[in-house]
């Protein structure tokens, strides 16, 4: 898996400081207004960080440039077929039902290889050295629900360092959670009993409000009257499927 092995010189890179030039003087850990030390400039440093992240991220990252050109080409080859104006009649929902199986199947097999670099101890590493590329991983891994509790611990440390939209991963986590054992983690979700927004049962309430300030989201108390005032108290409950 690519990722696990690629996580060893992305934590050289991390751990790794530049020589000190002659001269230089340590700052004093206990002085707070020391200004930070400048990016290397020096051409060996620099050297050495290019080969650390090409050896680190260049298998992963040409696989999926070769697995994103298969399915564009994929595209590339049909909507000019299926979008002429002079084919026979029933042409374009014929040439459609021929070719969809060849289609699912690169699209299956992409997004389970998507899902196979989120490995939960390593994606954060990768996202934070080449985010947009990890966003693909991820819009491809989420073609699959199944693969929905993969995705959720694989974002957890990047939405816990401030990288990923807090809501967002926290009504992810809750639905999740709901879904597994119906309890919900950060308190996002409420359900309507009787005409009126109750929230839904969480998981050890009395570190709620810890978890959420994790994530930088406010207390549930203020949280939940700002619900309140924005949706009202009233609500209408979904209908049953």
């Amino acid at each position: 898996m690519f990722l696990v092995t690629a996580i060893a010189a992305t934590l050289v890179l991390q751990t790794t400081e530049p020589p000190a030039e002659p001269g230089d003087v340590a700052a004093d850990a206990n002085d707070v207004t020391a200004t930070p030390a400048p990016p290397p400039a020096d051409a060996a440093t620099l050297i050495a960080r290019f080969d650390a992240q090409y050896d680190a991220w260049s298998d992963l990252i040409a696989e999926l440039a070769a697995r994103k050109a298969r399915e564009r080409y994929l595209a590339e080859l049909l909507l000019p077929v299926i979008t002429r104006s002079d084919l026979n009649e029933g042409a374009s929902s014929e040439i459609l039902r021929e070719t969809r199986d060849t289609i699912a199947e690169v699209e299956a097999a992409n997004t389970q290889w998507a899902l196979a670099q989120l490995d939960p101890e390593h994606f954060a590493a990768f996202e934070l050295e080449h985010p947009r590329l990890a966003a693909d991983l991820l819009r491809w891994a989420e073609r699959d629900e199944a693969g929905r509790r993969r995705i959720v611990a694989a974002l957890e440390p990047v939405a816990l360092a401030g990288r990923y939209d807090a809501r967002d991963f926290a009504q992810m986590a809750d639905a999740l959670a709901m879904s597994q054992n119906g309890r919900q983690v950060y308190g996002t979700l409420s359900a309507c009993v009787d005409g009126l927004r109750e929230p839904v049962r969480v998981r050890r309430p009395a570190e709620l409000d810890a978890r959420r300030a994790a994530l930088g989201l406010s207390p549930m108390d203020e949280a939940w009257a700002a619900l309140i005032a924005d949706e009202g108290e009233s609500c209408e409950a979904a209908p049953a499927p």
